[in-house]
């Protein structure tokens, strides 16, 4: 059965950067650290812990905005990830950006269960749309540290379209992705976002989007339809999607969808493996 993940109140995002972010990568310009919830030291994430878990959350994304490395700045934050881990129980998710065998060691000691990582393989985009002075090098060498240092599930994300609007790299990034890390993919498809250098581009071809899909579907165990993509392309494309058994998981559907097509709805990130959802 197709599962509908909605976070909500349960598995809120919190930026440990506020508002700030030194990348500013053309597409969103810092705008989505706005959404969340906004902290800058590790005794604000400990209160807004607390918070959550009186409130029933059952977990909370890290992330925030990326240094100039296309790093998290998480290393001040680690001993309370542990505290919030060992007394809150909380499940912990990141959004880290690339790392080193270093943070990914630390990120498994803090008790941190899932990294939400970005498999970025086109120059174009590391380097124009990101602002990033790195390599597709650097991308795959940062997950296969991650897979063999860092925390027990890594949900490989790979974003659709980011080469202003076009698919270009993204089947190349899936056969890295299946090749390290197979149990779990999750895609994201370009919004064009007002404000931002990239306001006006389209977002890539429906068509275009099923297809890497549908070429995915017998080389990675679940496939995850995550929650960055336009709202436009939500009345084309998760029908089709469902419909065709594209996909295990989807994020914020709307309403009338899960309606529709009975699916079973979880308060939760899209990323949070089934053993610990259970």
């Amino acid at each position: 059965m197709i599962t509908a993940f909605i976070p909500g109140t349960k598995f809120p995002s919190v930026s440990i950067t506020g508002e700030k972010c030194e990348l500013m990568c053309k597409y969103c310009m810092g705008k989505y650290l706005k959404g969340m919830i906004k902290i800058r030291t590790p005794y604000e994430l400990w209160s807004i812990a607390k918070g959550l878990k009186r409130r029933n959350a059952i977990g909370m994304l890290i992330s925030g905005g990326f240094d100039r490395k296309g790093k998290l700045p998480v290393e001040p934050f680690f001993s309370t990830i542990k505290r919030i881990k060992r007394e809150l129980d909380m499940i912990i998710s990141i959004h880290s950006g690339l790392v080193d065998k270093d943070i990914a060691i630390k990120m498994r000691r803090s008790g941190i269960d899932v990294v939400d990582y970005e498999l970025i393989l086109d120059p174009i985009v590391i380097k124009e749309v990101m602002n990033l002075n790195r390599e597709p090098d650097d991308f795959i060498k940062s997950l296969e540290v991650l897979v063999k240092e860092g925390p027990p599930h890594i949900a490989v994300h790979i974003p659709l379209g980011m080469r202003f609007g076009k698919v270009f790299k993204e089947d190349e990034a899936v056969e890295i992705a299946s090749e390290i890390c197979n149990s779990m993919l999750t895609f994201l498809v370009f919004i064009p976002t007002k404000g931002t250098p990239m306001e006006n581009i389209p977002p890539p071809n429906t068509e275009e989007v099923i297809k890497v899909i549908r070429k995915t579907r017998k080389k990675i165990k679940e496939i995850v339809l995550g929650c960055m993509r336009p709202s436009e392309l939500k009345d084309i494309l998760d029908p089709v999607l469902i419909e065709k058994k594209l996909i295990d998981r989807i994020a914020v559907p709307r309403r009338r969808i899960i309606e529709e097509f009975k699916l079973r709805v979880i308060e939760s990130c899209c990323s949070i493996p089934k053993e610990l959802l259970e």
